[in-house]
């Protein structure tokens, strides 16, 4: 006595589309989140050879000094973190900063258009703050493989 229940047979194929809305949906989240992850605004570092790697722990300040063109001249922004500051207002909140903290450390990110002048002058502005070390932010010069 055998049961046949017609000829409907087994579909073992896999539903793909669930897969690739997740993997849609993941692969926006982090286009958007990867520019946050940079600390700091974004300016043209130089660039070195075999620059000194370091670890982000996030508890260290960033400075940032943006090179402005205007006109025939050029001037400089300067960023604490991502928000723009005046050169008084960053030596009170480095102060503040360093009173709250004081193991806190300095990177400075200087735009490699400016003059040396320039990101010395904002140096200074660290050390009259208090500061005793200020670390220079570097990129590695990228090198095509195979050439």
């Amino acid at each position: 006595m055998s049961m046949q229940l017609g000829s409907k047979e087994l579909n073992a194929t896999i539903n793909v589309t669930p897969l690739v809305d997740v993997m849609l949906v993941l692969m926006i989240i982090f286009m958007v989140i990867t520019p946050m992850l940079q600390r700091g605004k974004a300016v043209m570092l130089p660039q070195v050879a075999m620059p000194e790697k370091q670890n982000d722990d996030g508890k260290d300040l960033v400075v940032s000094v943006e090179y402005v063109k205007r006109g025939a001249t050029f001037d400089f922004n300067l960023y604490l973190g991502q928000g723009l500051v005046d050169e008084e207002g960053l030596r009170t909140r480095l102060a503040d900063e360093l009173r709250k903290d004081p193991g806190r450390e300095i990177y400075l990110k200087g735009d490699q258009r400016l003059t040396y002048g320039a990101v010395r002058k904002v140096m200074q502005m660290c050390h009259e703050s208090g500061f005793q070390q200020v670390k220079l932010a570097t990129e590695e010069i990228k090198t095509k493989e195979g050439a």
